[in-house]
């Protein structure tokens, strides 16, 4: 049988046919030049210089368990955040203050459904990310209750731009699915290659680490303002599933007392006495540093260079902010079994180590069993 493009050419013609079909059959004397996108000549050529072939025979629409499939031209968008120039070329559109341009929500939809998949949750109506050309992602996430990604991207880069981390360029949301556009880093993770790599590749990486995280928690925390979101988001607890601190938590005690409280939180006497065994949070108190929050090779991006993987950068920021030193420890170990094999936690950052917030850590881990 023949092979047939699925090039992102192929695909955004084949879906701006798809609107051409269907606005013959609302109107047929139709003039269809006014409904080709903008720029459509120039934005198709682009897309040709990097055709790939592949053995599929027909160009699919998105599954309905697809979160593209709910993106519709006739939503109403809402920017967040305002996009960058390079996003609006990309979109091949212009806007001034808060006027939407015309045609954003078709403009949108084209460069979705044009783009390739980077990578989709296990349930792929929840969340995608997509890259949309010209070293931009896009990240696509329904329901998406705050904004902690986007602020911690800017916060970033105007107060330590040198960190490895994405860079933000909009934020839109289109009927409960926002869209966060970013710079691209590697397109491969740690979780890709770790497996093939010897030690001293392993020891490089986790020296990389400790650097980036190290220089990470050097941004200073303002005494007295709430842990967590730099954007006020408060504080995430997703060690069993994703907990929010409904009051502000300005205390190293009020985040133990967050942490001491979910809706299992086991028998009074028990949590009393591992209160009794808790570390100090006084003199000296844990000190309150910048937290990625979700640091796993998954989120760690990577190139090859020289027979050397270096670490480019830092991924999925929505759980970062301040919070007490030892945190991001017990979070980097969430996943950690009495049986695992991956030997990736044997290697993990120095400043972030199990052995330098031992008695943190093992607390934790008792704590943890009461709610399983």
């Amino acid at each position: 049988m023949a092979r047939v493009s699925k090039s992102k050419a192929a695909r955004f013609n084949a879906h701006i046919l798809r609107n051409l079909q269907a606005a013959i059959e609302k109107d047929p004397e139709i003039d269809l030049t006014a409904k080709l996108p903008l720029r459509y000549s120039d934005r198709l050529n682009g897309m040709r210089q990097k055709i790939q072939l592949d053995n599929a025979t027909v160009t699919k629409e998105p599954a309905e368990d697809d979160i593209r499939h709910s993106i519709r031209a006739s939503d109403l968008p809402e920017i967040v955040f305002p996009l960058s120039d390079k996003v609006q070329e990309l979109l091949g559109i212009s806007y001034v203050g808060e006027l939407l341009p015309a045609g954003l929500g078709q403009r949108l939809v084209d460069i979705i459904h044009s783009s390739d998949v980077v990578w989709k949750a296990p349930f792929s109506r929840q969340k995608m990310v997509l890259s949309c050309g010209h070293n931009i992602i896009l990240k696509a996430v329904r329901n998406l209750e705050d904004t902690t990604e986007y602020t911690t991207l800017n916060y970033l880069h105007q107060r330590k731009p040198n960190i490895a981390a994405p860079m933000p360029l909009g934020f839109v949301r289109m009927n409960n699915v926002s869209l966060i556009f970013m710079t691209r880093l590697s397109s491969r993770t740690l979780a890709d290659v770790w497996p093939s790599l010897k030690e001293y590749q392993k020891v490089s990486i986790r020296k990389q680490l400790t650097s980036i995280l190290n220089d990470l928690r050097t941004l200073p925390y303002e005494k007295g303002t709430p842990f967590g979101g730099v954007g006020g988001e408060g504080c995430k607890d997703i060690r069993r599933h994703l907990r929010r601190s409904v009051e502000p938590i300005i205390t190293a005690d009020e985040f133990e007392d967050f942490l001491f409280t979910s809706d299992r939180s086991g028998g009074a006497v028990f949590i009393e006495l591992l209160r009794q065994l808790s570390p100090p949070t006084k003199s000296p108190s844990p000190a309150i540093v910048f937290t990625h929050g979700d640091l796993r090779p998954e989120n760690i991006a990577v190139k090859l260079e020289d027979n050397e993987w270096i670490v480019t950068g830092l991924l999925d920021w929505e759980y970062s902010g301040f919070y007490p030193e030892y945190y991001e420890t017990v979070r980097c170990t969430n996943c950690l079994g009495p049986y695992e094999e991956n030997d990736w936690y044997l290697y993990l950052p120095d400043c972030v180590s199990p052995k330098r917030y031992m008695h943190w850590w093992l607390l934790d881990r008792v704590r943890e069993s009461r709610v399983v």
